[in-house]
C-alpha cells in the first residue's frame, strides 16, 4: 500500500518542506538571544517556544494545504 499523504509532498521542493521550520528556529533564536537571562531559563524556553511553535506550525500548514476532499 502507498501512503497518500507522503505522496501529497512530492511536488514541492525540498527547501518549501524545510523552509518554515528553518524561520521558525530563527525567530526562536533571536527571541532568545537578546535575553539577559540565566543561562538555564533560556535553554528552557528554547525548548517551550519550539514545542509550540511546532504546533502551531503543522495546524498552520494543514489548514494552508489544499485539501482534495472539499
Amino acid at each position: 500500500m502507498s501512503n497518500f499523504k507522503s505522496h501529497k509532498l512530492e511536488g514541492a521542493p525540498s527547501w518549501m518542506r524545510f523552509a518554515p521550520y528553518a524561520a521558525l528556529g530563527i525567530l526562536i533564536f533571536s527571541l532568545n538571544s537578546g535575553s539577559e537571562l540565566n543561562y538555564f531559563m533560556r535553554g528552557y524556553l528554547v525548548v517551550l517556544q519550539a514545542q509550540a511553535g511546532i504546533v502551531l506550525l503543522y495546524f498552520a500548514m494543514s489548514k494552508f494545504r489544499k485539501n482534495p476532499n472539499k
